[in-house]
């Protein structure tokens, strides 16, 4: 299993604060609410989110659907994860037939 801290440093992330990597990690079971002000990290704490279950085999990234309260938080959430889930696959962390739509 790869935690958060290693994603980070293989696709050459800033590594997630306690509090992020505590959303980052939660097991995959349940419906959860995170509530963070702005500035907070709240899109990159998804994005990583994604990274990790995807990673570790909870989820395909087709099966993912980020909401986020802004057209600009989406477009950065988008973004974000088209790029780094190929770099997730490009390093050996994730098939690459584990498509982001």
């Amino acid at each position: 299993m790869s935690s958060a801290l290693e994603i980070a440093r293989v696709l050459g992330l800033n590594e997630p604060t306690p509090e992020q990597r505590e959303v980052i990690e939660a097991p995959p079971q349940g419906v959860y609410r995170v509530i963070a002000g702005a500035g907070s990290g709240k899109t990159e704490t998804m994005a990583q989110r994604v990274l990790w279950l995807v990673a570790n085999n909870h989820v395909l990234a087709h099966q993912v659907l980020g909401l986020t309260f802004t057209r600009k938080a989406s477009g950065e959430l988008a973004h974000r994860m088209t790029t780094r889930l190929g770099e997730l696959a490009a390093q050996g962390l994730a098939d690459e037939t584990n498509e982001f739509q």
